[in-house]
């Protein structure tokens, strides 16, 4: 009988571990203001961890990160929130701020910026 509640017990603890999204899955395009040309090799930063820079067609990925949390009945999804910076040397920083109340919850997120553009300085 103690077997079956210390297993009981452990299975209920795993179950209430579940994964939360800490930085959803993203993916953009950054073009000159001007000519609207892509821009290469623009700095794409949210920390050290999640950052990366623009191909050659102005296209860039940052990678979805998950952690795990413990949930109790009733539990809320955790929001989503992120400040991330576009940076080039001989234009001014773009600087997006993205905020989702209820996103940690939902492991498919994605989130996708058609158009980020870059002034010149």
């Amino acid at each position: 009988m103690s077997k079956t509640i210390f297993f009981s017990a452990v299975i209920i603890m795993l179950a209430s571990c579940t994964s939360r999204v800490k930085i959803p899955d993203i993916v953009g395009n950054v073009y000159e203001e001007k000519t609207l040309k892509p821009i290469e090799n623009a700095d794409i930063y949210i920390d050290e961890e999640n950052k990366t820079k623009t191909d050659a067609n102005g296209r860039f990925h940052i990678e979805k990160k998950m952690y795990s949390e413990k949930i109790s009945v009733g539990g809320e999804a955790p929001p989503v929130i992120y400040k991330m910076t576009v940076s080039k040397k001989e234009y001014k920083d773009t600087i997006i701020h993205y905020k989702n109340l209820f996103g940690g919850g939902s492991k498919n997120l994605s989130v996708k910026y058609d158009a980020i553009i870059l002034k010149k300085k």
